[in-house]
C-alpha cells in the first residue's frame, strides 16, 4: 500500500479543527426551506456526548459476556439466538473441558482488550465539505434530498471531529483524566457507528500483515470496491492479532461485534433477526433486561407448547389402545357364542 509524506498529530489535528469551524460555516450557509441552519453543530456535539446510550465501553463489556457465555454453554437458548440469519457471524471460543472453558474466556478477554484499545486509539479521516448552492430548477423534493445529504454529511464529520479531539486528549493526559476522556468513555453507538469502519479496516490491516510478514501491497482493485483501502497506514494504522487467538475467531469476534452495531443503529431489515436480537443485549439502555426476559418468556412457552403435545400423543395413545381393547373384547365375546 502506498504511504504520502507522514503528518505528525498537531498537523492532523490543526486540520480537524479548521474542519470543525469549516462545519459551522457550512452548516449556517447551507438552510432549509424555513431558511434555518441544517443542523446546529454544537448542540448535535453536546448530544453525542449527554444523550447517546450506553456508551461504548459498557457494550464492549457487554459482548465480552455474550461470547464467553456462548463459548461456556453453547446450547443456552438464553444466550444463544435460536433463529440467527445465515449471513451473521456468531463468534465463539467453545470448547469441550472445564480447563479449556477457562481459555475461552481468557481469549475473549483478551480480544475485548485490544479491540477497545485500537476503538480509542483510532483516528477517523474527515470529509472535505463545500456549499451546495441552489438552483432554480431544483424543485422541493430534490432540495429536500439534497439538504438530507449535506445534514448527513455535516453529522458525521461532526461526529469524527469530535471522536479525533477525543482521541486526542485521552493519549496527552494521565491518570484517571486520561482514562475518562477515551472515546468508549464518552461516546455511544451513533459516533462508533460512523468510525467503526476506520477501526475494522486498521484491524483488517493487522492480519494482513501478520500473514504476509510485513508486505501488505493491496490488490489493485481494492481501493475501488473499498475507498478506506486507499489511505495510507500513516492515517489508519494496521493493529496486530491478540496473540495466541485464532485468525479466524479473532475475524469472527470484531465482525459480529460491527454487525450488532449495524443492527442496533437500524442497517438491517431483517424480521428473522429480530426475533432474537443480539444486538439488544449490547446496545439497549436497559443493557439487555427486557431482550433476555422476552427469551425466558418464549422459551417457557415452547417448554409449554411442547408438553401439551406429549399429553396430546399420551392422550392419542391411550384412546387407541381403547378402542384397540374394545376390539378385542368383542372379537372374543364372538368366538364364544359360535
Amino acid at each position: 500500500m502506498m504511504n504520502p509524506t507522514p503528518q505528525n498529530d498537531d498537523d492532523f489535528y490543526a486540520r480537524a479543527m479548521a474542519s470543525f469551524h469549516q462545519q459551522m460555516d457550512i452548516a449556517n450557509t447551507n438552510t432549509n426551506n424555513n431558511d434555518e441552519p441544517l443542523i446546529d453543530v454544537e448542540e448535535y456535539a453536546k448530544s453525542l456526548v449527554e444523550d447517546d446510550l450506553p456508551k461504548i465501553d459498557a457494550a464492549v463489556k457487554s459482548y465480552l459476556s455474550l461470547v464467553a457465555a456462548r463459548s461456556a454453554v453453547a446450547s443456552d437458548i438464553d444466550v444463544l439466538s435460536t433463529s440467527a440469519p445465515t449471513d451473521v457471524v456468531q463468534c465463539t471460543f467453545a470448547t469441550t473441558t472445564k480447563s479449556s472453558s477457562m481459555d475461552a474466556n481468557r481469549y475473549a478477554l483478551l480480544c475485548a482488550r485490544v479491540l477497545l484499545t485500537t476503538i480509542n486509539s483510532t483516528n477517523v479521516p474527515t470529509e472535505e465539505l463545500s456549499t451546495i448552492p441552489p438552483t432554480t430548477s431544483d424543485n422541493d423534493e430534490t432540495k429536500s434530498a439534497k439538504d438530507e445529504d449535506m445534514k448527513l454529511q455535516l453529522q458525521n464529520n461532526t461526529t469524527k471531529i469530535l471522536w479525533n479531539r477525543l482521541v486526542k486528549s485521552s493519549a496527552s493526559s494521565t491518570g484517571d483524566k486520561s482514562k475518562q476522556m477515551k472515546p468508549s468513555k464518552v461516546l455511544g453507538r451513533t459516533s462508533l457507528f460512523v468510525a467503526y469502519p476506520y477501526i475494522q479496516e486498521r484491524l483488517r490491516r493487522g492480519i494482513l500483515l501478520n500473514e504476509s510478514d510485513g508486505n501488505d501491497t493491496p490488490a489493485a482493485d481494492e481501493s475501488k470496491t473499498n475507498p478506506l483501502r486507499s489511505l495510507s497506514n500513516d492515517l489508519l494504522q494496521p493493529v496486530s492479532p491478540p496473540k495466541g487467538i485464532d485468525i479466524d475467531q479473532w475475524k469472527a469476534f470484531y465482525t459480529e461485534f460491527g454487525q450488532l452495531l449495524s443492527r442496533a443503529c437500524g442497517n438491517h431489515n431483517d424480521d428473522q433477526s429480530k426475533q432474537h436480537d443480539d444486538s439488544a443485549l449490547l446496545w439497549s439502555n436497559d443493557k439487555g433486561v427486557a431482550e433476555l426476559q422476552s427469551r425466558r418468556e418464549n422459551r417457557v412457552q415452547r417448554a409449554s407448547q411442547a408438553l401439551a403435545s406429549v399429553d396430546d400423543v399420551k392422550t392419542e395413545i391411550a384412546d387407541s389402545l381403547k378402542v384397540s381393547s374394545s376390539d378385542a373384547d368383542k372379537t372374543d365375546s364372538s368366538n364364544g357364542e359360535s
